[in-house]
């Protein structure tokens, strides 16, 4: 994800199919003819309309498994709700259920299709890029796919306490109900689960930072407290409690990536100077 948000900016220049990404890329440097504006625009409609339609499958595949997926999505909250004997889902029309449904088919299909989607919008950029280029780009993209599931399966394991924590304080007397709807529930778990896999491209970010060297290992460390502030204030955001408990488990995994991203840095550096 981020790999192809940092090539995107890169000028295409090579007017041929862009190689299959397995293969090795050729030492020499990009070819010498430049893409027509025309030509540019012609070839990102095809990539966009590839991408449309692997968007399209998915959701007709995340359509057909809906029942599975909803069950996963709502499994964090099953305990915490089962324990106080609530209902899980509430849906306020007749409406509601098949909109539900189309929402979450349509997440399910952006996720499933997004590999497809990283790889058009590479083989766009790939023939515009020289070798050492191509070698961190496959270094990267791999690296914040795994850093971005990371982060759902994150959210995924802290969700169950945080939601247990948030219903201990429903009153016992006069019995109350809580009237946990559909839409919003999963909506919060997938904005939740999408947002820590951004926070969790931060080593990624603070490479690229420290391959132009704009930041350093040393100065990453002599400001350690102010980012943990920033983490801090980054999980009350994201947090569905604002608790000290709760914001303290979500922010720990952010502070341990915050310290790795250090001695990332410090390996990028090392290779900068490396001839």
């Amino acid at each position: 994800m981020l790999a192809s948000l940092l090539l995107l900016g890169k000028k295409r220049r090579n007017g041929d199919p862009a190689p299959e990404l397995a293969t090795e890329p050729s030492e020499g440097p990009p070819g010498d003819r430049e893409m027509t504006f025309w030509e540019h625009l012609e070839e990102l409609r095809t990539r966009l309309l590839r991408s449309l339609l692997y968007i399209t499958v998915g959701s007709v595949v995340g359509w057909i498994y809906y029942q599975p997926i909803l069950k996963w999505v709502t499994h964090p909250v099953e305990p915490a709700l089962t324990t106080l004997k609530v209902p899980i889902l509430v849906f306020q029309n007749v409406a509601e259920p098949f909109l539900l449904q189309l929402q979450v088919s349509v997440a399910a299909g952006i996720a499933l299709a997004f590999p497809f989607v990283l790889y058009e919008v590479l083989a766009f950029v790939w023939p515009a890029l020289y070798p050492h280029e191509k070698r961190f780009a496959l270094q990267l993209v791999p690296l914040s796919l795994a850093l971005f599931l990371l982060g759902v399966a994150t959210v995924y394991g802290l969700l169950p306490p945080a939601f247990l924590w948030l219903l201990n304080f429903t009153p016992k007397e006069p019995p109350s109900l809580i009237l946990n709807f559909g839409r919003q529930y999963i909506w919060l778990v997938v904005k939740l689960m999408v947002a820590m896999g951004l926070v969790f491209q931060m080593p990624l970010v603070l490479m690229f930072l420290g391959r132009l060297g704009l930041v350093s290992a040393r100065g990453l460390l002599r400001y350690w407290r102010h980012a943990i502030i920033a983490i801090f204030t980054i999980s009350a955001i994201i947090t569905p409690t604002w608790d000290p408990i709760n914001m303290t488990l979500w922010a720990m995994p952010i502070v341990v990536l915050y310290f790795l991203s250090v001695l990332l840095v410090a390996l990028v550096q090392r290779s900068n100077r490396e001839p």
